[in-house]
């Protein structure tokens, strides 16, 4: 249940406040009314939980759409069951949910329609003179509410952008610190095979000549150094080969610290490794896919998950899939991260691929690559 339902502490404590302060005198005055009158205030506490909730395991954002155009309706409704303007303080806490929802000009809309609404509810049903006064102070109580809310939205989005900025900083430096482990481990096999190895065969060569000349008890003494000169030919060799061989990128431990520090989605990674993950530029490639994947899926989608999966395919050797459940980009042409990341795969000769529909969004990478040698 905890991880189907998750709510700011404050977001709560406040949706509730709100609730009882109008529910609570607006029942009493409806004690001796029929059921049907009790209906909207009973049904929008529900409503109201279920659109706060925070969840990234819940309902998507298609049903949350649903439920908050009942609650609108639900709260118009609730103008003819009582002349008390008491109603439209459930409408200044919708306009506050609205702003993570709507565009700036939809939430615009809404409070001119519930301004027009109330106006015309309290002359044409109730027969009072016009509220111009009241419709105006509520005009203003929807807008203050309204900045109030965008500005929270801003702020999670800057911090959202800073925690991205941060995953994907971590990210970057973990798959640096594997080149440049691997450079290191090249430059050391070098110098050990270029210095110390020509050195100690020098070496060698020189003890080889000085023991068959030299007479006893040095001669037993210079043949042990030879021998101990060999042995440690040849264990400098077997480490110039160690080192010599590539050190495994290990992409998966990067990418795993990339969706670690991700906010609000939860992603899932599916990976299997492929030969052609050892190229340094191609799984640098993979990175910038996944992280422009995942930052356009935080800001131009309502996605609630993303799936990053790695496996094989008759056409191509290797190929990754990411897909999210989000509404998609309305846009038909890509923009210049999608471009970007194109010309990124085709420079390695891999193939590149998207698609946006009502389902979600989904990139494909391809790779006819078996092997690739930095």
């Amino acid at each position: 249940m905890t991880s189907y339902f998750q709510y700011q502490p404050s977001m709560l404590v406040t949706a509730l406040i709100t609730w009882c302060a109008v529910a609570i005198p607006s029942l009493f005055a409806l004690s001796q009314a029929s059921a049907w009158a009790w209906l909207p205030h009973l049904i929008l506490l529900p409503l109201i939980l279920l659109v706060t909730n925070e969840s990234q395991q819940s309902y998507g954002y298609a049903v949350r759409y649903w439920l908050l155009a009942i609650m609108a309706v639900l709260i118009q409704s609730a103008g003819f069951m009582l002349p008390s303007s008491v109603y439209l303080i459930y409408s200044v806490m919708l306009i506050a949910i609205l702003t993570f929802y709507l565009s700036p000009v939809q939430s615009y809309c809404y409070i001119l329609f519930a301004s027009l609404s109330y106006l015309l509810i309290q002359t044409l049903y109730w027969a009072q003179p016009w509220p111009w006064v009241e419709t105006g102070l509520f005009a203003s109580f929807h807008l203050f509410s309204y900045v109030v809310s965008h500005r929270m939205r801003e702020e999670r989005a800057a911090k959202e952008q800073a925690q991205l900025a941060n995953s994907q900083l971590l990210a970057t430096q973990s798959l640096l610190g594997q080149s440049v482990s691997r450079q290191e481990r090249l430059h050391l096999a070098r110098e050990l095979h270029d210095d110390v190895g020509h050195q100690l065969t020098s070496l060698i060569v020189n003890l080889d000549v000085a023991r068959r000349t030299a007479h006893e008890p040095l001669k037993s003494q210079l043949q042990q150094s030879y021998t101990l000169a060999r042995e440690t030919l040849e264990k400098i060799r077997t480490l110039v080969s160690d080192k010599r061989a590539d050190q495994p990128l290990d992409l998966e431990a990067v990418l795993t610290e990339l969706i670690h520090h991700v906010p609000r989605i939860e992603i899932s990674l599916t990976f299997k490794p492929h030969p052609v993950l050892q190229s340094l530029s191609h799984a640098h490639c993979i990175l910038r896919v996944c992280q422009e994947s995942i930052t356009n899926t935080l800001k131009h989608s309502n996605a609630t998950r993303l799936g990053i999966e790695f496996g094989h395919s008759e056409e191509a050797d290797f190929k990754m899939k990411i897909t999210d459940n989000g509404t998609g980009a309305k846009q038909s042409e890509p923009g210049n991260g999608l471009l970007g990341l194109q010309e990124r795969v085709r420079e390695l000769k891999g193939d590149f691929a998207w698609q946006s529909s009502s389902k979600g969004f989904v990139v494909q990478v391809s790779f006819k690559e078996t092997a690739v040698n930095e």
